[in-house]
């Protein structure tokens, strides 16, 4: 996952009105965003139901952006198919609600995929520590998943933290992506105790409409980086 920028940033479509879509996807295209996140959800390991393949296949037909795919479904195996995932794609998951997550994670690097486990608030961090050797990146909720506009839990900078730790003993790079009120403000914490990534809805850089995008991107690297 990533680009040269100071920190990765993956703008939810969900967070997206779809008359602003395409125009949207220009702006990310102009600021060389790391990526496009894409929200899957089955109503039933999340109470909400969010974007399917016919949405997805919209998306790659505007763009040769990398798309970032997290699924929020019990069983993410059964998901993996419907979606037309390519090389430099990125794709995250739940581990606790998957049959066979260290296998999930082999399969999709061998399609050239970056493979990611998605943790929610309340679930261990210990999942990583099984999986170092197969995981690209972590996804961590600030949230609980399912709805967009919530508020960071308490304890979330901890666990960053802890995922820092743990993610620094592999022998490979892994990158720590953060997903659900990523403010400026909270972000800079966020990248301070580890974070290298960020989706961004809502609360952040979707506001405003497509034409605001780029001064809102070049404003969030700013803050987030700043001493």
């Amino acid at each position: 996952m990533g680009n040269k920028k100071d920190v990765d940033i993956y703008p939810s479509v969900m967070c997206c009105k779809p008359w602003d879509l395409e125009a949207y996807v220009r702006a990310f295209e102009e600021e060389g965003v790391a990526g496009i996140h894409f929200d899957v959800m089955d109503g039933h390991y999340v109470p909400n139901i969010m974007l399917g393949s016919e949405d997805f296949k919209a998306i790659r037909q505007l763009t040769d952006l990398s798309i970032d795919v997290h699924i929020m479904a019990t069983e993410p195996e059964r998901f993996v198919p419907y979606f037309g995932l390519r090389k430099g794609d990125s794709l995250s998951f739940h581990p606790e609600v998957s049959l066979q997550p260290y296998s999930l994670l082999e399969s999709l690097r061998a399609m050239g995929v970056s493979a990611g486990l998605a943790l929610s608030p309340g679930v261990p961090v210990s999942y990583l520590e099984e999986c170092l050797d197969v995981l690209d990146f972590v996804m961590v909720m600030a949230v609980s998943p399912g709805f967009a506009g919530q508020k960071m839990v308490p304890d979330h900078l901890d666990k960053l933290r802890r995922i820092s730790e743990i993610t620094s003993q592999a022998k490979h790079p892994i990158s720590i992506v953060v997903d659900g009120n990523t403010t400026p403000s909270n972000a800079r914490h966020m990248h301070e105790a580890g974070a290298t990534g960020f989706v961004v809805g809502t609360s952040s850089l979707i506001q405003g409409g497509p034409s605001a995008f780029s001064e809102k991107y070049r404003a969030y690297q700013a803050e987030i980086v700043r001493a």
